[in-house]
């Protein structure tokens, strides 16, 4: 037990160095969830990129068929893509992703999506309108224990999960 305790102490104090913020609250979480798709479902893709680009040929319109088909590419290999495991943390002056800090300054709100054992998220909502929100995954960390430290900088507004997001839970990508 001892020396779990010194590993996370050594943990927080070497990323509070990182980030240069004293941190409240620290945690380890996958990037994104990843799901092991079946050779159906590479099938079942391939199979509706084929039919649009083969359409978009037949109907003459090449860059369109271009753009999907580079589209195809692009989606296969995020599909394949294996999640990084990422080190996050709470602080005084914002939230840190692995080298990056999001200002408490430059966010308006949060929400929390808990929605176990997929949808685990901290969802910042930006300052400017036109940035989309950010998403931080939080693994296996308590949820009220990070709502608790981001409710001392940040007010608490109910979001709602973007369409694309769902499909992509959906559809497993």
């Amino acid at each position: 037990m001892i020396v779990d305790l010194r590993k996370k102490t050594e943990e927080k104090t070497r990323f509070s160095a990182l980030s240069g913020q004293t941190v409240i609250v620290s945690w380890k979480a996958e990037e994104f969830n990843y799901y092991q798709k079946s050779k159906l479902w590479f099938l079942i893709g391939g199979l509706f990129f084929f039919i649009l680009v083969g359409y978009f040929i037949i109907s003459e319109q090449i860059i369109t068929s271009i753009t999907f088909i580079l589209l195809g590419i692009t989606v296969y290999i995020f599909s394949i893509k294996k999640p990084r495991r990422i080190t996050c943390s709470i602080g005084y002056n914002g939230i840190s992703v692995d080298k990056f800090t999001y200002s408490f300054k430059d966010l308006s709100s949060f929400w929390i999506f808990f929605e176990p054992p997929e949808f685990k998220v901290i969802s910042l909502k930006h300052k400017k309108a036109y940035l989309p929100h950010i998403q931080i995954p939080f693994g296996n960390e308590d949820p009220v224990k990070l709502r608790k430290a981001l409710i001392r900088f940040l007010p608490e507004e109910e979001q709602e999960e973007s369409f694309s997001d769902r499909a992509a839970r959906y559809l497993k990508f």
